[in-house]
């Protein structure tokens, strides 16, 4: 009894940490968005990085082979989502980007299925309902497509992240997991930065408040808090959770930047909310789904 009262209870910090986290993962659109005027997305990436490695390093403990290699596997990933994410926030707005990164969760849902060879009808729908809404929002005014893929190719690097940290959370130290991780950003993120940093020493000096913003709490955070949330919460229950950053991408895109939706922008994030909604509450029992089924060609009739 105690030991079953005890995993409600890490379930539900797992719950509150991954709220937490959507909360200020739905600020850092609007806040990258703000320090593209100042810094080019390399400098600002490079320094945000490297000052959230500097902050854990010392609380490194327990160093073995199997952590650096599996760290450095999930830096490169973090790398895939958050530099795509700050290349595209050049051209797109914060409210919009938000929305494209919460495509994140219909593609945690098509790989888990996927991955059990087994793809319904309903996911398949929702996922293009998703994506056409996505579309309706960035061919408004026949603006160029660039920043939407770039963002796209992160909420595609950040559902590989969330699946595979569900599998790799619970076998290290959440601290020194997350350290390497960042280690591996912080240097790549460097070494994408070198060609223009020291043209940019007075903007750093000058507005260093927010990347301390963005290294403290838009990355030691929430990257520590998804962490340790995963050790307790699946990665489909993290998504569930994780769909309510557009929502408030949206709001602090409005209160710092004073962004709004036009009509189109408003039908085209309406259709993705309805897409990542039906995702995420598809049916336990996919039977009435009329399943598409790999791998068990010998079920179907035309191979009799």
């Amino acid at each position: 009894m105690e030991k079953k009262f005890t995993e409600i209870n890490r379930q539900a910090l797992g719950v509150m940490l991954i709220i937490f986290t959507t909360l200020i993962f739905g600020s850092i659109p609007a806040v990258v968005k703000e320090a593209t005027t100042i810094f080019s997305p390399a400098t600002q990436f490079a320094i945000r990085f490297t000052i959230a490695a500097i902050i854990l390093t010392p609380f490194i403990r327990n160093l073995n082979v199997s952590l650096v290699r599996d760290g450095a596997i999930m830096g490169l990933l973090l790398f895939g989502i958050f530099a795509p994410a700050t290349i595209g926030l050049e051209t797109i707005s914060a409210n919009q980007a938000s929305f494209i990164f919460s495509l994140n969760m219909v593609f945690v849902n098509l790989f888990e299925i996927l991955f059990r060879k087994r793809l319904s009808i309903r996911t398949a729908l929702a996922a293009m309902l998703a994506f056409v809404g996505i579309g309706v929002m960035s061919w408004e005014n026949a603006a160029p497509m660039i920043g939407d893929l770039w963002l796209l190719s992160s909420a595609l690097s950040d559902a590989a992240y969330i699946i595979v940290l569900e599998v790799l959370s619970p076998q290290y130290s959440p601290v020194t997991f997350v350290t390497i991780q960042l280690w591996v950003v912080a240097v790549l993120g460097v070494l994408w930065a070198i060609p223009e940093l020291s043209e940019q020493l007075e903007a750093i000096k000058t507005s260093f408040p927010v990347l301390i913003y963005l290294g403290l709490i838009g990355t030691v955070i929430v990257i520590l808090f998804q962490t340790v949330a995963q050790r307790w919460i699946s990665a489909q229950k993290a998504a569930l959770f994780f769909a309510l950053e557009p929502v408030f991408g949206a709001i602090f895109a409005f209160l710092l930047l004073g962004e709004t939706f036009s009509t189109r922008s408003f039908i085209g994030a309406t259709m993705v909310l309805v897409g990542i909604f039906l995702t995420l509450t598809r049916p336990k029992i996919d039977e009435s789904d009329s399943e598409f089924l790999f791998g068990e060609s010998e079920k179907l009739p035309f191979n009799s």
